[in-house]
């Protein structure tokens, strides 16, 4: 059986997740530059009215198909973790059907009630099929994260993300272009009279954020094909003698209930997660709205003659989630493939009772989330704008919004990328009903902290990412101290926070230092992409430095890797 330890199966994920980010970055760069933030906030609207149906639907599936996985292979039952998976399977897939057509259905409603803007139901309808798609690959995805085989995970997120790059652009861009060439033939765009280009791409926002969604969900197919033909093609490693070591199996109905019952609190807990996406669209629309009324003048530098003051806080909305929270968004999506890495062999290890084995493996993973969270964070706070200006060059007003955010929510990228794992291990140690109750009231937090703060001139391109601080820093303490209470472990503080952060602080000073030094040289003149690249690579110089002098576990993976070398040699 092709199995990976933690580690192996860590750097699998990890480069994967890198990987497909830097796709995604290549799909969301010129995508943001073709919609704008107007047109964002219909992509972004879209995502967030969708985004709890599918925590719904699928967020729980890879953790209970992997828990359940893992345990039955623990105890030799592999019979039943093959009929485990078929009912997981018609069960889901099922489910996932059943969703997409009520969104289809409901796509036009749920828009205007959630989002005020109408036409953002051609993306939510576009969306749906992702639904079906992704239950039916959950299975697949958690039941070979369960067997330690990190690779059909890798490779089909590599593949879904490959044509979410070609589908989505290519879908995007043929809607635009289609748009003009109406609006020059006929002075229409999509039966509506326009009487200005700009008008015209104004009008074909909705239409080509709903194109490119398209591609999303089509993509998500192809994955789902992938990983389902590859597993009839290499199989799961389990072969005849060890289906005929244990032919019992469990009732259908069993194997349904436990499924729902390891399923339901992750996806509740997921749910509940989205709330923050949710109160940022329900929230920071109305509140900047009010905050423009209150003081139009603080908000006149964001304005031009293609921006009215009615579609200002839609702005503010979709460059703050186009920009700074998608920027901010990539580090914690790296920690989190840790949490599953790490999840089977937490699952057997409880299973069997062996702490000491937790408490390793948890120490473990929780020390490699910090090495890339404190400098991650760090290193956004202090070059929020560099980076914006770096990535998304052109979009000046854009940036203009999202820096100031992005500088704060380098904080949160820390507290997040510090929890997500820990919401992976709690439920293998099952207590996901906990994390729905950590999640509800920092989702509590956040809505309390967007309200008041947004409404308010001074803080409206800021509050809300002050409030997702506020909210991740009691999210983050609470998830951690649980995590070690129920794996009846202790914390490593040396290890997993003060040398990471120390690490961290030191390569953020080596930015700083890089940054200012180049331009009191007057290196790169006239070419500030230059200098963020620049102190970019002084920082993680200087971070894999430190890190190597302070850290046991780089040395320990590097002896380990030496020794193979020699005992092959010999």
């Amino acid at each position: 059986m092709n199995k990976q330890g933690f580690l192996k199966g860590s750097a699998i994920l990890l480069f994967t997740v890198a990987f497909t980010k830097a796709l995604g970055l290549l799909y969301r760069i010129p995508l943001t530059r073709l919609l704008g933030g107007s047109g964002m906030g219909y992509y972004s609207s879209a995502f967030c009215v969708f985004t709890p149906v599918m925590a719904i639907a699928a967020a729980g599936i890879p953790s209970a198909m992997a828990r359940l996985a893992a345990e039955n292979y623990a105890f030799e039952r592999f019979a039943n973790l093959r009929k485990t998976k078929r009912v997981a399977v018609l069960l889901f897939s099922g489910i996932g059907l059943v969703l997409t057509a009520a969104v289809i259905l409901l796509s036009m409603p749920a828009a205007q009630l959630f989002t005020g803007h109408k036409n953002a139901g051609y993306a939510i309808a576009c969306l749906a099929p992702t639904l079906l798609f992704c239950t039916a690959m959950s299975v697949w995805r958690g039941y070979f994260e369960g067997l330690h085989n990190m690779y059909p995970t890798a490779v089909s997120e590599i593949i879904e993300t490959l044509f979410k790059l070609a589908l989505g652009l290519g879908f995007a861009y043929y809607t635009c272009a289609r748009a003009l060439n109406e609006y020059s033939a006929c002075g229409t765009c999509f039966g509506t009279n326009c009487t200005s280009e700009q008008q015209a791409l104004q009008t074909a926002l909705p239409f080509v954020a709903a194109a490119s969604v398209l591609g999303t969900s089509l993509s998500s197919g192809i994955a789902c094909l992938y990983i389902m033909v590859r597993s009839k093609l290499k199989g799961d490693g389990i072969t005849p003698q060890m289906l005929q070591k244990d032919r019992l199996t469990d009732r259908t109905g069993e194997i349904v209930r436990r499924l729902l019952r390891y399923s339901l609190p992750v996806s509740l807990a997921a749910l509940i997660t989205t709330l923050t996406g949710m109160i940022d669209m329900l929230t920071v629309n109305p509140c900047a709205a009010a905050a423009i009324s209150k003081s139009p003048q603080t908000f006149s530098h964001l304005q031009n003659g293609e921006l009215t003051a009615q579609q200002l806080p839609n702005f503010i909305y979709g460059s703050y989630e186009a920009l700074a929270a998608a920027v901010a968004g990539l580090v914690p999506t790296l920690t989190a493939m840790l949490g599953k890495s790490a999840l089977a062999g937490i699952t057997e290890s409880f299973a069997k009772v062996d702490n000491k084995a937790v408490c390793t493996r948890l120490n473990k993973m929780m020390t490699l989330c910090a090495m890339i969270a404190f400098p991650s964070g760090l290193g956004i706070s202090l070059l929020s704008e560099d980076i914006l200006s770096l990535l998304f060059s052109g979009r000046t007003a854009e940036i203009a919004v999202a820096a100031p955010s992005l500088r704060i929510l380098g904080a949160a990228v820390v507290l997040v990328s510090l929890s997500l794992p820990c919401f992976t291990i709690l439920q293998a140690l099952g207590k996901s009903r906990c994390v729905a109750l950590i999640m509800l009231l920092g989702g509590v937090i956040k809505l309390c902290g967007n309200i008041i703060l947004v409404s308010i001139p001074r803080f409206t391109l800021t509050g809300a990412a002050i409030s997702t601080v506020v909210s991740e820093l009691f999210i983050c303490i609470a998830t951690v101290l649980l995590t070690y209470k129920a794996a009846s472990s202790e914390c490593d503080a040396s290890n997993v926070f003060v040398k990471p952060l120390y690490a961290g602080l030191m390569s953020t000073a080596a930015a700083f230092v890089a940054k200012q030094s180049a331009l009191k040289l007057h290196l790169f003149t006239h070419k500030p992409a230059l200098i963020t690249l620049f102190a970019l690579s002084f920082s993680v110089i200087m971070y894999l430095f430190v890190t190597f002098l302070l850290c046991e576990m780089p040395k320990n993976v590097l002896n380990s890797w030496f020794c193979k070398k020699n005992r092959k040699n010999t």
